[in-house]
């Protein structure tokens, strides 16, 4: 899309192609004139990717992260920094707490088997977002023919209106109709039409939930927070003696072990304590 207000040039369909589509433009210019966001973190570092991922055990608070000097060289440390922790500035070694992150992701490995089961029931529910994906373009055309039966109705009152403040308010409103159309159109030309086949899209999809821990393992700070967000739920609850709670797996993860039907193919390491919420299990802290 084209416009140049200041030489009276409307919004219309350019002759080059897109980097984005209209409807993202749209999105981005309403987070821009709307309410700011906080920014982004700028203490992740790759020294200390779990940093905000982890959650003492008793308190529930973010555990935070530095480097300790000792007499000879720095130690990277995780600690709890809240005043009113048992474990306030009680320290764990990274190499421990990671450690025992790593062999986490070492269990979220499903078999063979369960891949075929997972490929089948994701290719069915590929063919259902299929389906639903033609049910939103019809609803599309039909809002697109309400957005133009309404820009229609606009135009007869500028016609017939003789004020100039009615015709700039009328003028304005048909200006957000036109761009809500071209969102109409873009949609219903899109909508249905996959990006990737499926095959290359489970294949990505398969990269990632059959070993997350080689993601983690490459060291690149980006792609280990994607392995937080996509594989865990919520933050990890850690005890200083107890070592990890039970994680709560992010949906791909819990499907795929309720498809197994067995706690073998994705077993939790020995030392994790049962998932029972109001069960009064405490950390013991020295």
């Amino acid at each position: 899309m084209v416009e140049a207000p200041s030489w009276d040039i409307g919004l219309r369909e350019g002759k080059h192609t897109g980097l984005i589509s209209f409807e993202t433009f749209q999105k981005v210019q309403e987070r821009l004139n709307g309410k700011p966001t906080a920014p982004a973190r700028k203490n992740l570092n790759a020294d200390f990717p779990l940093r905000g991922a982890v959650v003492r055990g008793n308190c529930e608070k973010p555990l935070t992260a530095c480097w300790s000097k000792g007499k000879v060289k720095k130690y990277p440390y995780y600690s709890c920094f809240n005043r009113a922790c048992e474990s306030f500035r009680k320290s764990i070694p990274r190499d421990k707490l990671e450690g025992e992150f790593e062999a986490i992701l070492k269990e979220l490995q499903p078999t063979t088997d369960l891949f075929k089961v997972a490929r089948a029931m994701f290719k069915d529910v590929w063919n259902y977002r299929l389906n639903h994906a033609a049910a939103m373009k019809q609803t599309a055309k039909k809002e697109l023919v309400k957005v133009e039966r309404q820009i229609e109705q606009l135009l007869d009152r500028v016609v017939d209106s003789t004020s100039p403040a009615v015709i700039s308010a009328y003028e304005e409103r048909i200006t957000k109709l036109e761009k809500e159309k071209l969102v109409c159109q873009e949609k219903i030309q899109n909508t249905g039409k996959p990006l990737h086949p499926f095959e290359k899209m489970f294949e990505h999809s398969m990269v990632f939930l059959s070993n997350p821990w080689k993601l983690w393992a490459s060291g690149k700070l980006e792609l280990q927070r994607i392995v937080l967000k996509l594989a865990f739920a919520d933050r990890l609850a850690y005890c200083r003696n107890e070592g990890f709670r039970t994680p709560n797996f992010a949906l791909p993860f819990k499907a795929l072990a309720d498809i197994s039907g067995s706690e073998n193919v994705m077993a939790r390491p020995a030392g994790f304590e049962p998932a029972a919420p109001g069960s009064g299990n405490q950390c013991s802290i020295p």
